[in-house]
């Protein structure tokens, strides 16, 4: 074994167990384009999933304990013709040597009735990859699916989620874990390593991959960047990539700090009913009065700490989880929205102590359409502020 593969099988032990430290006792699916980098996914894992239990059946005879399932999944868009069919082919015979089952879903090929050619955008592609992946989990009774994100990949998306204009939750870029549907968990244990190390210990081991020739179309904004501009900015800066995914790390820590807070800010200011969100911005005021000048203390927090209740971020971060606690869609909420939002319940917090009818009267003439996409309202009432829309399904 070579210097390259051995740095992957020792990454791998590090960032596949899961929260109790076990490897392979939860059902896997892992997703196989056939690429470098799923392929060396698939080979880490099946080497991982052959040597615990041999390890668990030296130490404990009589106590041996099977591996659970691991499933390869591939998801056959039919984009290339032969050169698709060629990538299932080589997928099926790469789960036959290694003895994994592997699981296919063909999309469906247009025909003349077709109004339409099938979908080839990056979004529509990625979509019906997650649908694929969520059925396939549920019938084999997989608790997680893990994908071959490495370290490129999360620069890439860093990167084009900043010239988007992202807010924070993009500048985080990809997560090393993720909801996939209830009760099913995305996991991307190759994140921390570099694409041409994926490469390099594939060669080591004598492993062949598929090289796929639309990866290399620049009109893909991804493949634009990988291409054409990361090269660009790793020629002036040779760690910008590790860099990237350091930031993105350091953004995910703040993140989860201000998703915190907002929880708390949810917790003092609102209540839920049906399908409004109700916000009583003077319970912070009317809690004060009811401290003591020597023991002076705001909803269960130091009064002179209360400065962050009116903080942007952490409001529009209470928003979101609101908007998600109601059944509201976030899809149609730009920044602009939520900021928007953010300063008026911000607004409203700050002048509860003295806010007057007429007050209330000319923030309702401005505030009373509320024009937030999906239909939701606001008005300013009396001491509260009411958010109504209409719940969807989800």
């Amino acid at each position: 074994m070579t210097a390259h593969w051995r740095s992957l099988q020792e990454t791998i032990r590090t960032t596949w167990p899961n929260r109790h430290g076990r490897s392979c006792d939860v059902a896997t699916l892992v997703g196989c384009s056939g690429g470098a980098d799923s392929v060396a996914l698939v080979r880490l894992l099946a080497e991982l999933w052959a040597e615990v239990p041999a390890a668990t059946n030296a130490d404990s005879p009589s106590h041996a304990r099977a591996a659970a399932p691991l499933i390869v999944a591939h998801c056959n868009h039919g984009l290339r013709g032969d050169e698709s069919d060629a990538d299932e082919a080589f997928v099926r015979e790469l789960g036959n040597q290694l003895q994994l089952p592997v699981v296919i879903h063909r999309v469906a090929k247009p025909n003349e009735n077709t109004p339409s050619p099938p979908a080839s955008d990056e979004r529509t592609l990625r979509q019906i990859r997650r649908e694929f992946f969520i059925r396939a989990a549920r019938q084999h009774g997989c608790r997680y699916v893990a994908v071959a994100h490495s370290a490129d990949d999360q620069a890439e998306t860093t990167l084009h989620h900043f010239i988007r204009g992202t807010g924070p939750l993009g500048l985080a870029g990809i997560a090393e874990t993720s909801d996939l549907d209830t009760d099913l968990v995305l996991r991307r244990p190759l994140l921390p390593v570099r694409r041409e190390t994926l490469r390099a210990g594939l060669r080591e081991i004598g492993q062949t991959w598929r090289e796929d020739a639309s990866n290399k179309l620049t009109h893909y904004t991804r493949n634009w960047l990988r291409h054409d501009v990361l090269p660009l900015i790793e020629d002036r800066y040779p760690s910008a990539v590790e860099a990237m995914q350091r930031a993105s790390q350091l953004q995910r820590e703040t993140n989860e700090m201000i998703r915190r807070l907002a929880q708390r800010w949810l917790e003092i200011y609102s209540t839920f009913d049906d399908d409004q969100w109700i916000i009583h911005p003077s319970r912070q005021a009317n809690s004060a009065e009811r401290h003591s000048p020597n023991n002076e203390r705001v909803n269960g927090e130091p009064a002179s700490d209360q400065g962050w209740m009116t903080e942007r971020p952490i409001i529009v971060a209470a928003s979101q989880l609101a908007w998600d606690q109601v059944g509201w869609p976030r899809g149609a909420m730009t920044m602009e929205h939520w900021q928007r939002l953010a300063s008026l319940a911000s607004s409203a917090i700050t002048t509860a102590p003295t806010m007057t009818a007429a007050h209330t009267k000319n923030a309702d003439a401005t505030n009373h359409t509320g024009p937030f996409p999906g239909g939701i309202s606001v008005r300013n009432e009396t001491e509260r502020l009411i958010l109504r829309g209409q719940r969807f399904a989800p």
